[in-house]
């Protein structure tokens, strides 16, 4: 599979499952059972995933409970990272069962998807192209980063084990074993090998599923607003390209508007009226879509948010050892955390922006030549534009760069106090 598109891979294309990158998407949610189901399909392996995970987020909240006090800050502060990791699994787990998970991913699909509207202009068609290049080189930017971080999650503990001679026939004394995550369990799992290989093989299955849940349900939100921008595009395009009266008089490439005199036609007022009437519908459009994003991923956006503004501390806390291991074991963890912030902060600031370039679209629409009946539907569609178009956790936090440098902020004044509890505590 190539890494950037020129489009030549969707000749022969029917139908938006039938797109390279959504192929790739559709494969990579098999392990979550994600793709949208209909009312009578079977949700068993969904709630199965749902119960281990909440299963194994009450052992991790178990073993914060028994060992806090015990272990230092930057022993604990590993636990407090996957147990809100497992809190963001679980929450999505719920959401992937709920019924309007299902409905706004079909909606997508067959509604929505710029596919769907490639042939209605010209236009229409090269932002199709465009939106897709931007989708296919993203799903697998995505699912590369994903798989890299399972493999390192699961990799270094295993390295540290091994350096730590964990694997030879004589350990050292008072050595553990070295796991991605711990829980409570009722066995011995540090120090016994066949418990420690039990957990280990828990925590690769574990780590996929959760690394799945955080990157391919970003990775499906990312994809419908990279559509809903490119649907804002192709209305502002509608916008911008209005039609002015025939009669116009043109002096030298610009339009001669010393008065109000060069009025529509008739024939062209029905016309206008037809244009106004459904753009305004498309707008209407667009704008329901953008609310059933809010409504569907609102509550696990808000948490998301919440796990960054946790868990960015606790990383930079765990970096700030600066001893070999603890920068093998925490910073690709933390670029990838860090990352996942800032890209899908910035994938929901285009659509306020493009929203920005609406109204100034809208008020640029030639009103003066227009009837009364044509100017009130101009009037709807200038009200109507004002509308943010930005999609809000649970509709109460805006999404975007804003909210992500205050996320940085908070977190780094965080990292400082905990920095120096930390060096109390030694």
């Amino acid at each position: 599979m190539k890494l950037l598109s020129d489009g030549t891979d969707l000749e022969g294309v029917e139908r938006t499952q039938d797109i390279p990158y959504m192929k790739i998407l559709r494969r990579s949610m098999r392990l979550l059972d994600a793709w949208p189901k209909g009312p009578n399909d079977s949700k068993m392996y969904r709630y199965y995933l749902f119960t281990l995970h909440a299963l194994f987020l009450v052992g991790g909240l178990i073993y914060l409970r028994n060992n806090t006090g015990k272990l230092s800050s930057f022993e604990i502060g590993h636990t407090y990272i996957t147990v809100f990791m497992n809190i963001v699994a679980v929450s999505r787990s719920m959401m992937i069962i709920s019924q309007k998970y299902n409905k706004a991913l079909f909606y997508f699909l067959n509604e929505m998807h710029l596919f769907n509207y490639r042939n209605k202009s010209d236009y229409s068609y090269k932002i199709h192209i465009m939106v897709h290049k931007m989708c296919h080189f993203f799903t697998i930017y995505l699912i590369a980063l994903m798989c890299l971080g399972i493999l390192l999650f699961n990799a270094t503990p295993m390295y540290n084990s091994y350096s730590d001679g964990m694997y030879s026939s004589e350990r050292p004394e008072n050595s553990t074993f070295d796991l991605s995550v711990y829980f409570s369990l009722p066995f011995d799992y540090t120090t016994n090998y066949k418990g420690y290989s039990a957990v280990f093989c828990i925590n690769w299955y574990l780590s996929c599923t959760c690394s799945s849940y955080f990157c391919i349900v970003d990775l499906i939100i990312s994809l419908m607003v990279f559509h809903l921008w490119g649907h804002m595009r192709i209305l502002r395009y509608n916008l911008e390209s209005f039609p002015k009266p025939a009669s116009l008089l043109v002096e030298s490439g610009n339009d001669n508007v010393d008065g109000f005199d060069n009025k529509y036609t008739q024939q062209e007022m029905k016309e206008v009226h037809n244009l106004l009437r459904d753009n305004i519908h498309y707008h209407s459009v667009i704008i329901n879509f953008q609310a059933r994003m809010s409504d569907t991923f609102g509550e696990v956006l808000l948490l998301y948010l919440l796990f960054h503004q946790v868990s960015e501390c606790l990383l930079m806390l765990e970096c700030s050892q600066m001893n070999q291991k603890s920068l093998i074991r925490y910073g690709p963890l933390t670029v990838v955390i860090f990352q996942q912030l800032i890209q899908l902060s910035i994938i929901f600031e285009l659509l306020g922006s493009s929203n920005d370039k609406l109204i100034d679209a809208a008020y640029c629409i030639p009103w003066q030549y227009m009837d009364t009946k044509n100017r009130k539907l101009m009037l709807v569609l200038i009200t109507q534009s004002q509308r943010s178009m930005n999609v809000k956790a649970m509709g109460v936090l805006s999404i975007g760069v804003e909210t992500m440098i205050t996320i940085l902020k908070t977190s780094f004044s965080y990292f400082v106090i905990l920095r120096t509890v930390a060096e109390e505590e030694e």
